[in-house]
């Protein structure tokens, strides 16, 4: 009986702790599918407006705007899926797959900062 109740625990604990990470995470994520959104349909601005600063001055609008056109595959996903997300007071990292428009799927994996009390990314890299 003992083993049975340890083991419900366990799994409750579990249950509360996938929940709570993923309500954390909610936010990030929805940063991260509105930037593939802007990307895809071509508002390269808006998706750039979700770079951090640093990653701004790593990637300006106008190579971002370049490097989308010459990859647009990339971008123009159907599906995205996290099976690895965390989150702490340094930021949030959420990894997994997405799955083009030509059904390929791929890895992906976008890292965020908090600024101005809002998440932008910090790094992202989809496919190899």
């Amino acid at each position: 009986v003992r083993a049975r109740a340890a083991v419900l625990v366990a799994a409750i604990l579990g249950i509360v702790i996938f929940v709570v990470v993923l309500r954390m995470t909610a936010e990030p994520e929805r940063v991260v599918r509105d930037f593939l959104a802007q990307a895809a349909a071509g508002d390269y601005a808006a998706a750039h407006a979700h770079f951090s600063a640093p990653l701004k001055l790593v990637q300006s609008l106008e190579p971002f705007s370049a490097a989308v056109q010459a990859n647009s595959m990339f971008f123009n996903v159907t599906d995205l899926s996290f099976n690895q997300r965390s989150i702490d007071q340094a930021g949030a990292e959420l990894s997994g797959t997405v799955t083009l428009e030509s059904g390929t799927v791929v890895a992906a994996t976008f890292s965020l900062v908090r600024e101005n009390d809002s998440w932008k990314l910090i790094e992202y890299h989809i496919g190899s």
